[in-house]
């Protein structure tokens, strides 16, 4: 098992990537704390995964609300007493074109998305040092990278931040202990991509190296390797998980 008995925070993690996330952590022998604005989702979650309600935490916390983090936090050292690893998967997107796009609409997602990662990481970060070590993964996305059909310049926008806040923070932490490091995923499915017609999905894999559609599963699989011992050289990293839409 590779992250026996090490706690990590998941946030989002009642569906979709998070929710894929939080179940293979917890196959991989991990404690896990189940963070979602919606309760429901990660108590159904936490029951499904852990009959005996000793390796997982449902909370409800909403990442963009420094309060409710700090909350959650230590609801999560008062059950475990320590957290090794945090995810910072929570997201939202609402695409418009720009002139369609309302200051509201563009500054809700960055705060979710970018201003969210920063709250989770400024909560962690002290009880990292502590411990003199810790991993923080941040989940990205291609659309961060570069330009893509389909994608808001506030998603953009969002993500590239999450991308640069990684590299620096890395630099920050690294000297106590501290792993940083991203996952820029491509085209994923899940039950809101799959609510796409086909051939919208289609439009946003144009150019892709490997011929299979990417799964929850492949993010969650980057994430157990960035969470894990194995990757202790690696700091500052966004690593592409896009079939090879994206290359460089």
């Amino acid at each position: 098992m590779e992250l026996k008995d090490q706690v990590a925070v998941v946030t989002g993690a009642g569906k979709g990537i998070g929710k894929v996330i939080a179940e293979k952590f917890f196959e991989e022998g991990a404690k896990v704390a189940l963070w979602d604005v919606e309760l429901g989702l990660v108590e159904e979650l936490s029951k499904t995964l852990d009959k005996t309600n000793e390796r997982t935490v449902a909370v409800k916390v909403d990442v963009t609300n420094e309060e409710d983090v700090l909350n959650g936090v230590s609801l999560v050292l008062r059950k475990f007493e320590r957290i090794d690893i945090l995810v910072n998967n929570a997201g939202i997107s609402r695409h418009k074109p720009i002139e369609e796009m309302t200051l509201e609409i563009f500054e809700e997602v960055i705060k979710v998305n970018l201003t969210g990662v920063f709250l989770c990481c400024k909560a962690v970060v002290p009880i990292m040092k502590k411990q003199g070590r810790g991993k923080i993964v941040n989940i990205a996305s291609l659309g961060g990278r570069t330009g893509r059909p389909g994608v808001g310049v506030n998603y953009a926008a969002s993500k590239a931040g999450v991308i640069g806040l990684t590299q620096t923070l890395a630099r920050e932490v690294g000297p106590y202990g501290i792993y940083v490091n991203a996952i820029a995923p491509g085209p994923i499915l899940t039950e809101q991509t799959r609510q796409y017609p086909p051939e919208v999905f289609a439009t946003w894999n144009v150019g892709r190296a490997i011929q299979k559609d990417g799964l929850p599963e492949d993010v969650a699989d980057a994430a157990i390797f960035l969470a894990s011992k194995r990757s202790d050289w690696i700091t500052g990293v966004t690593l592409d998980v896009n079939g090879g839409i994206y290359i460089k």
